[in-house]
């Protein structure tokens, strides 16, 4: 959806590449959000990349609904300002997307996902960088994970995947912290 609110016409399709359920797991993350009335389907023109086809052969795509955008936390107001800032419109067949047999739309005319300016793995990494560190707990509070989804983070994002020198250590009071070991420099 954070892709599609990107977009000027709000149009989910194409999905991010970074998305890989296809066919009936598709369908399941996208029934959800159509009767929460977060996202909507619109009809195309003809010939135009589509979600599916009705009975009548009617083509459809998918759009992020107004609910949608509030859910992102962007308000209507935001929304007009860029909907009328410039950009010529680019019609309903850049629009849209087959969700079977599907067309490559060209690179081009996607805009690259840009990362939350406060994700919760940035916000992780910065408690785990203070000289104090943090605990599990600590992290459960701020970012709303369970305890062995940190353990797991820690362990297979902080220490495996950004390969950032992880502490642990138990204090006098018994309560583990773990923290990022300052980098040690290296003298000629």
């Amino acid at each position: 959806m954070s892709a599609a609110a990107q977009r000027e016409d709000h149009a989910l399709l194409p999905f991010p590449q970074s998305l890989r359920v296809k066919g009936s797991a598709l369908d399941k993350v996208i029934m959800p959000l159509l009767k929460r009335s977060l996202i909507e389907e619109r009809r195309v023109s003809d010939g135009a990349l589509e979600w599916r086809r009705d009975e009548d052969s009617r083509a459809y795509g998918l759009f992020l609904a107004t609910a949608g955008l509030v859910a992102l936390g962007i308000d209507e107001t935001e929304k007009n300002q860029r909907a009328t800032a410039g950009a010529p419109d680019k019609g309903k067949a850049e629009a849209a997307c087959p969700r079977r047999n599907v067309k490559k739309a060209s690179s081009a005319a996607l805009k690259k996902r840009s990362a939350s300016p406060q994700s919760k793995q940035a916000l992780v990494i910065t408690m785990l960088r203070r000289k104090s560190g943090a605990t599990i707990d600590d992290i459960v509070a701020e970012t709303g994970w369970q305890p062995h989804s940190v353990r797991g983070f820690l362990s297979g994002v902080v220490k495996k995947k950004l390969g950032l020198p992880l502490v642990s250590e138990v204090g006098k009071n018994g309560v583990r912290r773990y923290r990022i070991a300052a980098a040690k420099s290296h003298k000629a």
